[in-house]
């Protein structure tokens, strides 16, 4: 997933658990630990260079991440956040390209209520 999806995200729509960790590291590495560590806490350690963070995140995401939470056990959020705005963003492109709910339904595994409720929902976001 590339970064220009994520500049999509509304962060508005996040839990706040979530929402502190962008806050604290900024999207695109909150992504990168939600898709590594997603549903399970993980040790946020008061010296990184002894984390395999250290490997994962840039050293200025790390350092603030560290002064935030050192010391803690912080349960990291699941993908699936991020993973259902990104696909209903892309339902509605799909719906403006004149996508019937059945194709869309089919093509995403949902059923044909969850694609109007997907289509409404969002609509009246953007309003």
């Amino acid at each position: 997933m590339d970064t220009c999806d994520l500049s999509q995200i509304n962060t508005a729509r996040l839990p706040h658990s979530l929402r502190a960790l962008i806050d604290c590291i900024g999207v695109e590495n909150a992504y990168r630990l939600t898709r590594l560590y997603g549903g399970r806490p993980r040790y946020i350690p008061k010296n990184p260079a002894r984390s395999t963070l250290a490997k994962l995140l840039p050293p200025s995401a790390l350092q603030a991440l560290t002064a935030r939470f050192a010391g803690t056990s912080l349960e990291i959020p699941k993908p699936d956040h991020f993973d259902r705005q990104l696909r209903d963003r892309k339902i509605l492109e799909e719906t403006s390209r004149g996508r019937s709910r059945s194709e869309l339904a089919n093509r995403y595994g949902l059923s044909l209520r969850q694609i109007g409720n997907i289509r409404r929902t969002q609509r009246h976001a953007a309003d």
